[in-house]
């Protein structure tokens, strides 16, 4: 009865943590994060723990905390694998390659990104897949590598299914400049 209060009450920490990260409150959300993850140290929850951990390595991403970011973000991604779970390992790997991009390391962060893309295929994430996507995207037309960011942005569709109608006129009109340039000249 006690685990499951602490359990409950590390669960309403965690969902005002997370509403304090949306509306970009990153002290308050790292102390709700840090308390959360507290309580399910106490439980023995190793998936709340890792959430909370991959949670406060985004906050502290934000924040700039590098070092303290890089810490729990490899120890999120250390309980994930224990537990088999590839979608939090992808989850973690996004947040890590996020820090990256935040640091200014492009590539690395590419690479990390192109990592926790695997993990989503194989845990049948489409979602977080599709979003990971988008985000090689942004950075590959922030480099002005017009083709690459083309690509993945055609790949982040690719993954929406069944397609709507906003993704099948997006998919016809990325189709263009493929076409373009696979034309012999």
């Amino acid at each position: 009865m006690v685990q499951d209060e602490g359990l409950a009450a590390a669960s309403t920490l965690k969902e005002e943590g997370i509403k304090m990260f949306r509306f970009g409150e990153y002290e308050e959300a790292t102390q709700h994060f840090q308390e959360a993850l507290a309580l399910y140290e106490r439980s023995g929850d190793q998936r709340g723990q890792a959430e909370m951990l991959n949670n406060l390595g985004a906050v502290l991403t934000q924040q700039e905390r590098w070092t303290q970011a890089a810490e729990a973000l490899s120890k999120a991604g250390q309980i994930f694998e224990s537990l088999g779970d590839e979608s939090g390992q992808g989850q973690t790997l996004g947040n890590l390659g996020a820090m990256y991009h935040h640091q200014g390391e492009s590539e690395k962060a590419v690479e990390t990104l192109k990592q926790a893309i695997d993990l989503f295929r194989r845990a049948d994430s489409a979602d977080k897949e599709a979003a990971t996507l988008r985000l090689v995207s942004r950075i590959r037309l922030g480099q002005a590598r017009w083709l690459e960011a083309l690509h993945f942005y055609d790949l982040s569709l690719a993954c929406v299914q069944p397609p709507g109608l906003k993704e099948r006129i997006l998919r016809a009109l990325l189709k263009i400049p493929f076409n373009l340039l696979s034309r012999p000249g």
